[in-house]
């Protein structure tokens, strides 16, 4: 996406799933962090995604990406264009009864993303929901993130390794984050997917082409 925009193509919204639970590191994330024997026996792919910031496991979450042309000016900044986008995501929460706001940037650090809130990220309460990540290259930008649906019967706090992911409890993750299922938001994708589209849409003043397939998003060997 982000190839093709560079190129000259349309910017584009991409929202999909994941057919099996994967474990996507940030780009300069140390391998040894992860627990490889835990991520198989519990059947979990770990990915190398192309933007920095810690692990996060998918499975129970939707996944958006967007990839556009930079904004000329102060409009490019990376905080600026966190803010536009972070506008779409928090008027599609608002379509399903979900108050968001943009979080601190504070929280512990070690190899688990939704350990803490940064800048970037959207929380209901002090509980955050949505992590955010962002890639540049020839003149686009790519900003990918991940929206807690529902929790899988485990977390990432059973795949890292290390004292630094001992820092961070089972307990702790779950206090400083939350679902849309525990937020009491009906589990429909397409309807939370649908609720996205159009908080981008009027946020942002965006006509869409829409193609409303789930896609299955591909993992890759880390370092792939």
């Amino acid at each position: 996406m982000l190839d093709d925009v560079a190129a000259g193509a349309p910017p584009v919204l991409r929202l999909y799933t994941w057919e099996r639970p994967a474990l996507s590191l940030g780009r300069f994330q140390p391998d040894d962090d992860v627990d490889r024997d835990a991520c198989a026996r519990l059947g979990v792919d770990v990915a190398r995604r192309p933007t920095g910031g810690r692990g996060l496991l998918h499975g129970g979450d939707l996944t958006y990406a967007v990839a556009m042309p930079l904004p000329p000016g102060a409009d490019g900044g990376v905080d600026a264009v966190y803010r536009r986008l972070a506008g779409g995501l928090i008027a599609g929460l608002a379509r399903l009864g979900v108050t968001a706001a943009v979080a601190r940037h504070d929280g512990p650090s070690g190899p688990v993303c939704f350990a803490g809130q940064q800048g970037a990220d959207l929380r209901v309460g002090d509980r955050k929901l949505c992590g955010s990540a962002q890639v540049r290259r020839d003149g686009a930008v790519l900003q990918h993130g991940s929206v807690l649906v529902r929790r899988l019967d485990f977390d990432e706090t059973d795949l890292f390794l290390g004292p630094r992911a001992a820092t961070v409890t089972r307990a702790a993750l779950r206090a400083a984050t939350v679902t849309l299922e525990e937020l009491a938001v009906p589990i429909d994708l397409d309807a939370i997917a649908h609720a996205l589209i159009e908080g981008f849409r009027t946020a942002l003043d965006l006509t869409f082409d829409l193609d409303m397939r789930f896609r299955v998003g591909v993992s890759t060997p880390a370092g792939g």
